[in-house]
């Protein structure tokens, strides 16, 4: 992948024109990572020296963050983010001359899954890891959030979002306040309503569109993520015409950042043959 200097930006140009940032490291077959809200490329920092190892892994910036631009000023649509995935995809298979693997966090599994509709030709294969913030919303959550970001209050926007919707306990939470990477969640806490708004959304219709998706896709989730949203992984991976699911023991939401390595093997060893994958239950962990 020559065109794409190891380490340093790079852009696409999204459907819309939007200028869309994104970074390479590594070396071997490709995989592009879709971040999830309140983060941007950074928050795989943990996970990247894990794949890189044996692949060339793709990072960028989502829209309405980091050196990615935010579109014309028009209201926000999420099927853009799926032409800027989609995009960027194009843009990695054309310079390896074949298709690539994406893998999707949260919110962003659910963008990498709209994309697959829209990149038949330049995907391969896509892990969608804990897919959206929550599977239900509790009553008054989305108000929380909203209610939060108008008042210029980033830091309770994001708690709310991770306590209430997310379904983190307390202590993941506060853990997630103490790292390194808060400052910058909070400088895109903007995001987070809007971004929430169309995760609900997408929870309200994604079983009319799940037909589209061609790709195999490995749907992951945390053993120890909520009952909800264990649920919609397993629902989510039923509607998938050539899917998978997996369940990580001892990890809920967030294993790039806890568990990479395990995180990296999972995704690898899918990847390797995600046609010859089959779906295991967390009563045959030991297949794994």
């Amino acid at each position: 992948m020559s065109d794409f200097p190891l380490g340093t930006v790079n852009y696409v140009s999204s459907s819309d024109g939007t200028p869309i940032a994104y970074w390479a490291t590594g070396s071997g077959p490709s995989v592009v990572l879709v971040h999830g809200t309140t983060s941007d490329h950074t928050t795989f920092n943990e996970l990247l020296p894990h794949l890189a190892e044996s692949r060339t892994v793709v990072t960028f910036d989502r829209r309405g963050r980091g050196q990615s631009g935010d579109g014309d000023g028009s209201p926000y649509q999420v099927e853009r983010e799926f032409d800027d995935v989609a995009a960027v995809i194009a843009r990695v298979a054309t310079q390896q001359s074949g298709p690539t693997d994406v893998i999707g966090h949260s919110f962003g599994a659910f963008v990498a899954i709209g994309a697959a509709r829209r990149a038949t030709a330049g995907l391969r294969a896509l892990v969608a890891y804990s897919p959206g913030f929550g599977a239900e919303y509790p009553p008054g959550a989305l108000e929380k959030v909203e209610s939060a970001s108008d008042s210029d209050n980033p830091d309770e926007a994001l708690q709310v979002m991770f306590r209430e919707i997310i379904g983190m306990t307390e202590e993941e939470t506060q853990a997630m306040r103490r790292s390194p990477v808060w400052a910058a969640r909070m400088a895109i806490a903007g995001t987070v309503a809007r971004e929430c708004r169309a995760d609900e959304a997408f929870l309200r219709t994604y079983e009319t569109t799940m037909a589209e998706v061609t790709a195999p896709v490995l749907v992951l989730s945390g053993a120890t993520n909520t009952g909800p949203k264990r649920k919609l992984a397993t629902q989510l991976a039923a509607q998938l015409p050539n899917s998978a699911s997996y369940e990580i023991p001892d990890q809920g939401h967030v294993a790039h950042h806890f568990a990479p390595a395990e995180l990296t093997r999972v995704c690898l060893r899918f990847l390797a043959d995600p046609y010859g994958w089959r779906a295991v239950t967390p009563d045959s962990q030991q297949d794994m």
